[in-house]
């Protein structure tokens, strides 16, 4: 055995058990419940052994790569800074989250993403990297030309998930156009660069939106790609997103839209930074609330990495009082049956060794080491 932890609570797909687990080869080779001293072992102490964490969608790198407006960092340096970060939270699998096809005001997105992903592929290929990186592309929709956009940068790099978005105010995210008008305004545009940019998402949402929406969903499936849907507002967008073949609705707006989700099995995820605020910053359905209505599956760090696993334990009090195992499941079981990981999200014999030491210190989780592929790496 390449390693022995001994003395941990080991969270199980459905118990917490006390005992060790052994590792080989890197992946998890033996689970015995019950103390027992191995002479070579790594004591625990009575720490949470978890699943390392898995991270569906998180804006991170694109906050590394630009840290300021106007301001574009080395973008290789910025994937190591940020592997770093999302090592440190726990995080040993996240889906790094690009935005293709960004909305008029923004194109700026748009041009960093080729370098963004070639910073993150020169430190993957010279092994600066701890942890497993996948590609996530958010898709705009309302972009005239964002079927061609993917098609070329799928040639290039393929994404391991992809998300469809539409940002015109007036429905979905931002259901209030005077509260996006003014939220705009406070970005430091002039009052004709927001009319501007609002009329160009509301005519893209109406001419291109769906049309775009159903020709991208239909090459993810070709690709066998996972597909997600943002903002679902209605029971008609869950329609759509089930129609083209979407596996997850993330981060709905309404309570209906994912009482619709929870009718068409199809799983709903939230933002660990709306559950611990207590709700959405834009005034949208509160994760609690879902939480609490049996409607949540899964959990996203969205663009807070800490908060992922500060989320799950948040979720084992009240009002909520979830098991840890099933709260912990919507940030390792679950993305991984999600985004088609059958290696991994689960401390189990044969699976990857993604696995964190957690402990709990004056009510917050704090991680005390990680291990991705057997490899410490925090």
């Amino acid at each position: 055995m390449e390693l022995i932890v001994d003395h941990a609570r080991i969270v199980l797909a459905d118990e917490v058990v006390s005992g060790s687990v052994a590792i080989a080869g890197g992946r998890i080779a033996a689970i015995d419940r019950g103390r027992r001293d191995h002479a070579s072992g790594l004591d625990f102490d009575g720490d949470f052994l978890l699943p390392g964490l898995i991270d569906l969608h998180t804006d991170n790198l694109e906050k590394h790569v630009q840290p300021r407006a106007g301001v574009v960092w080395d973008p290789t340096a910025a994937a190591i800074a940020h592997d770093a970060q999302i090592a440190a939270a726990g995080i040993t699998t996240v889906f790094d989250s690009l935005t293709l096809g960004a909305a008029s005001g923004w194109h700026a997105r748009d041009e960093l993403v080729e370098p963004t992903i070639a910073g993150l592929e020169e430190a993957r290929t010279h092994a600066m990297l701890r942890i497993d990186h996948r590609l996530h592309l958010r898709l705009e929709v309302t972009h005239e030309h964002i079927v061609p956009l993917f098609e070329e940068q799928n040639r290039r790099v393929a994404p391991m998930l992809v998300s469809l978005m539409d940002h015109a105010p007036g429905d979905r995210q931002s259901p209030d156009v005077a509260a996006y008008r003014r939220r705009y305004l406070g970005f430091g545009m002039s009052e004709a660069e927001v009319e501007r940019h609002m009329g160009a998402l509301i005519e893209g949402s109406r001419r291109f939106g769906p049309a775009n929406a159903r020709a991208l969903g239909a090459r993810a499936r070709a690709a066998n790609v996972p597909l997600a849907t943002h903002d679902d507002a209605s029971p008609a967008h869950v329609a759509l997103a089930v129609e083209l073949g979407a596996r997850f609705t993330e981060f709905p707006t309404t309570l209906g839209a994912a009482e619709a989700a929870r009718a068409a099995a199809l799983p709903v995820l939230m933002g660990t930074p709306n559950l611990l605020r207590g709700g959405s910053h834009s005034g949208n359905v509160a994760a609690g609330d879902l939480a609490q209505s049996g409607l949540l599956d899964l959990l996203a760090s969205d663009y807070i990495p800490s908060s992922l696993l500060q989320g799950v334990f948040r979720l084992t009090e009240a009002p909520f009082e979830w098991p840890l195992y099933r709260a912990v499941a919507t940030v390792t079981a679950g993305p991984a049956r999600a985004a088609d990981l059958d290696d991994r999200g689960r401390i189990a014999i044969g699976l990857r060794a993604d696995f964190i030491r957690v402990r709990l210190v004056r009510g917050r989780a704090l991680v005390r080491g990680v291990w991705c592929g057997g490899r410490r790496v925090a």
